[in-house]
């Protein structure tokens, strides 16, 4: 079997194309303008945002740290603070790489499968995530809207993008 978007050949029971992401056995159909729009709010957005706390934080340790450099205990903040950095930028970058290489693909999968879990968690600003767990294609991030109705157990169509794990819609399968 070849994949559906890049056509490469799949190795007999795999479920994602080692080259482009794509379920196998998955359909896709193409983003919308808003869908293009949020991966990209979400391409740039942290990246300028993560930038900008660097910039500030830089600014206030040489102002009020620099001339204490030479004690033992501003050097040990100084290397915690920029192996904290270091995480913060790395998360920023898995997170970008992800979004872009949505963007690049420029579609969604669609799939059918059945529903096996629904969950919400609180976010760190207090909002909730809700996610949506189906099997074969895992968990996806979805919306309030499209959480609330879902039911455990039933088949419905997914349409999400693979590498942000965004679930666009879901909608009643048959």
């Amino acid at each position: 079997m070849n994949c559906s978007r890049c056509g490469v050949a799949l190795a007999a029971g795999s479920t994602v194309c080692p080259r482009c992401g794509m379920a196998a056995g998955a359909s896709t159909a193409p983003l919308t303008i808003e869908q293009i729009n949020w991966l990209r709010v979400n391409a740039f957005g942290p990246p300028i945002f993560a930038l900008a706390i660097i910039g500030g934080v830089a600014l206030m340790f040489s102002c009020f740290f620099g001339q204490l450099l030479d004690r033992p205990f501003v050097k040990a903040f100084a290397i915690v603070a920029g192996l904290l950095l270091l995480g913060v930028l790395a998360a920023v970058a898995l997170h970008v790489r992800n979004t872009w290489a949505d963007l690049r693909a420029g579609v969604a999968q669609v799939r059918v499968a059945r529903l096996a879990d629904k969950r919400a968690s609180a976010g760190s600003s207090g909002g909730r995530t809700y996610y949506a767990e189906f099997e074969e294609v895992g968990s996806v991030i979805v919306m309030h809207d499209i959480y609330e109705p879902l039911v455990v157990g039933r088949l419905y169509q997914v349409t999400y993008s693979p590498h942000t794990r965004k679930g666009w819609r879901v909608d009643a399968a048959g």
